[in-house]
């Protein structure tokens, strides 16, 4: 199967999942909800003190929930609850275990930058006559540069996504019962399948959706006559940004999940149907 051709089945696994698109979409909206009273609230009364403390719980773990339900259901192609809460509490896990081994290799990225300090720019030019010059190139903070971006913004969360899909299913002792040297083979191939070609370029094809649509949605400013001849185009503009938002990722997760080693399609119903025949 082609990278395009399991792109393509996985937009039409989502779309043609309302249902569950509908529940993915309820979970996105509450967490839209809870980020922006967290950040709006004002922490001057105890009620207002209580609900921050709440969504400071309930931002994770709807976040998490949305990605474990994103992932069951392209495992699963069905939302089994339990499972789903089992693995946010799992990607939890995964996500500050990854976390903090991208925090050090950034922190080491920082320390090897700073040996290789830009030249000092002179801000006013002794000679008044002379026109400005533009600095050269400075070749090791652009090679550090993009590090930190290849590593924020593409090795971390395809790790992170990788290590979800390995870890998704079943309840936390079953990932260590087949014994500590099959789970290290686990966390190995879900690695190497998260730096593989075909990952990063089913990552490249959902940052188009999840992420470049919506900024092209939001960002522009445009003048209209009327109130709300505005505020319905604005109301529009943010529709827009959440389908293409949830959509893109939801897309992506899935594209991600059936790009793994080991995962099987569907079995046609042709094949289900068939009875088996007696032996001549």
């Amino acid at each position: 199967m082609t990278i395009l051709r399991l792109w393509f089945s996985a937009i039409r696994a989502t779309l043609a999942s309302p249902g569950a698109l509908l529940v993915f979409a309820a979970i996105y909206a509450f967490l839209l909800v809870a980020s922006y009273l967290f950040i709006s609230i004002r922490e001057a009364t105890i009620w207002q003190v209580l609900v921050t403390y709440a969504l400071m719980f309930l931002i994770p773990l709807s976040f998490f929930t949305l990605q474990a339900a994103i992932i069951n259901r392209a495992l699963d192609q069905k939302l089994r609850w339990r499972v789903i809460l089992i693995d946010a509490l799992k990607f939890l896990v995964v996500f500050i275990l990854v976390l903090l081994v991208v925090w050090l290799l950034y922190s080491l990225l920082n320390k090897l930058a700073s040996r290789y300090p830009p030249p000092a720019v002179e801000l006013f030019a002794t000679n008044k006559a002379a026109k400005p010059t533009t600095p050269p190139l400075h070749w090791p903070s652009l090679f550090f540069s993009t590090l930190r971006f290849v590593l924020l913004g593409v090795a971390f969360p395809l790790a992170t996504i990788h290590l979800w899909i390995a870890v998704a299913g079943g309840g936390f002792l079953g990932l260590f019962r087949p014994g500590a040297v099959s789970f290290i083979k686990r966390i190995g191939s879900a690695l190497a399948a998260a730096f593989s070609s075909d990952a990063v370029l089913i990552y490249g094809l959902g940052l188009i959706l999840f992420f470049v649509l919506p900024y092209i949605a939001l960002v522009p400013r445009f003048t209209l006559n009327g109130n709300k001849t505005e505020f319905v185009f604005f109301s529009l503009r943010l529709l827009a940004a959440f389908l293409f938002s949830l959509v893109g990722w939801v897309i992506t997760l899935t594209a991600l999940a059936r790009n793994v080693p080991g995962w099987s399609t569907e079995v046609s119903t042709a094949v289900v149907a068939q009875p088996a025949e007696a032996a001549a």
